[in-house]
């Protein structure tokens, strides 16, 4: 289809459109304000002997006794193009599912104006049989600032490479808020989005995971993908399914979950802030998050990295390391430097079979509880753990564990839940450097003699970064 200047004004007006309209209701003519903000967008961005150019469209919400047009005109969008959303309710019954393809150099970007906070929704009997919005087979697409509520899933991608989803909020759905689990997805960002109040159905048991990525069964995987500065809680599930944080199915690999915020996936089940099952052909990796008051604050079985996370109060593990049914072999994990305190257990550990397993570095604190439970662990690489709690399955020998002193001595403030390490704490400079991440929770370099657990102090007497409060982690 032509994108020349007549041409856009002839598919807008096509279509009864409000698009690119300065009046409030429906032209049945070129009117004059129409053409004026076409012609501005098409030709702000034109460069000389350009004949495509791309478009910026500006949609409002529909107005009383008119259909909402979002899906109709997010389906138009070619290269380079740019739909903004002006705020307001955009309500649409049955599907509502958006196809479009950018390419490398011209991005199609669905936005929302500045300063401004439309609401993609639907109707409330619809929230067991429709999604709010469906991604299908899309392409170098960005998707920013928009908020989703309701439906079964807020937004479920099908299938699709380098899509982008940030700053949008996604809430208040029967079901999860984001799914990934039908078909391959890959090299996906999901940043800055915030989600919660998931599982609401009320119509038969739910799940509410707040990310569903990748198939159970491993027959679709997502790879190479970022999942990062995410903040999720409140989520609510009734069936085995689950309310997990954020669930890395099977078989997906190279993905990298990083500086989320993850708390209350506890209302009805219990399920893990994070979940990697592995079974890929490379590792996940899952650094920087913060989690609390899930069922297991970090849960994995193959293939990932789990580092420079602080894990508290959860209501069974801090981090469960254990054999899954969906995965058949435990291998290439490495846990080191991470900060796990309040729990009945701190780290749940069941390696046997299993192979090239680390776990180093590592500051455990259940002093009420039991701060380590393994087996399996013999022939596998432990080093430099601090501990303060009951073991079982292994002891403290100064070389795989080490007594780490009390929680008081050892941490700042753990009525608010201030982790960071005191400057005479048994955890300062007692790391193994040979298993030490390059840097730390707060992103900063790591220099020897380095320090237990998730934060490296370098003689700071109080944290120079974010502090841990419910909400965005910022850098």
């Amino acid at each position: 289809m032509s994108r020349e200047p007549e041409a856009l004004w002839l598919l807008l007006h096509k279509r009864r459109s409000k698009v690119g309209c300065l009046m409030p209701y429906r032209c049945g003519e070129w009117c004059t304000g129409c053409r004026i903000l076409v012609v501005a967008t098409v030709l702000a961005g034109m460069p000389y002997g350009r004949t495509s150019p791309a478009a910026v469209l500006e949609l409002h919400p529909a107005i009383a006794g008119q259909e909402e047009e979002f899906e109709t005109v997010a389906n138009s969008l070619k290269p380079g193009d740019e739909l903004v959303l002006h705020g307001g309710v955009y309500s649409q019954a049955g599907r509502r599912a958006v196809t479009v393809h950018g390419t490398p150099d011209k991005p199609i970007v669905i936005r929302a104006a500045e300063g401004e906070s439309p609401l993609l929704t639907r109707p409330a009997e619809d929230i067991d049989t429709y999604n709010n919005l469906e991604v299908v087979d899309c392409s170098h697409l960005v998707i920013r600032g928009l908020k989703f509520r309701g439906g079964n899933s807020g937004i479920r991608f099908i299938r699709g490479y380098h899509v982008t989803l940030e700053d949008c909020e996604i809430l208040e759905t029967g079901n999860n808020a984001l799914t990934m689990n039908s078909g391959d997805c890959d090299a996906f960002i999901i940043r800055r989005n915030h989600i919660h109040h998931t599982g609401l159905s009320d119509a038969g048991p739910t799940e509410g995971e707040g990310m569903y990525i990748g198939c159970h069964d491993g027959s679709c995987i997502t790879t190479n993908s970022l999942i990062e500065g995410n903040y999720i809680h409140h989520l609510r599930s009734t069936s085995d399914g689950g309310n997990d944080g954020i669930e890395i199915k099977r078989g997906s690999w190279g993905n990298v979950v990083r500086d989320n915020v993850i708390h209350d996936t506890n209302i009805g089940r219990r399920y893990p802030g994070i979940f990697v099952y592995g079974g890929g052909k490379e590792r996940n990796i899952v650094e920087g998050n913060v989690v609390w008051n899930a069922g297991e604050g970090i849960q994995v079985v193959s293939d990932a990295v789990i580092r420079n996370n602080i894990i508290f109060g959860c209501s069974a593990t801090g981090i469960t390391a254990a054999p899954h049914a969906a995965v058949a072999e435990m291998r290439n994990v490495t846990i080191v430097n991470n900060t796990i305190v309040g729990h009945p257990t701190g780290v749940h550990v069941r390696w046997s079979g299993a192979r090239d397993m680390v776990f180093s570095n590592n500051a455990v604190y259940c002093p009420e509880g039991t701060a380590i439970d393994a087996s399996g662990i013999d022939g596998q690489t432990l080093r430099s753990n601090c501990v303060c709690g009951a073991l079982r399955g292994c002891e403290i020998d100064n070389t795989r564990f080490r007594d780490g002193g009390t929680s008081e001595a050892t941490f700042l403030s753990l009525a608010e839940h201030d982790y960071w390490l005191r400057p005479d704490s048994m955890l300062v400079g007692s790391a193994d450097p040979a298993f030490t991440p390059p840097d730390d929770f707060n992103h900063i370099e790591r220099k020897p003699p380095c320090d237990v657990g998730a934060y490296e102090i370098e003689a700071h007497l109080t944290n120079p970064g974010w502090r841990v409060i419910a909400g965005f982690k910022q850098r």
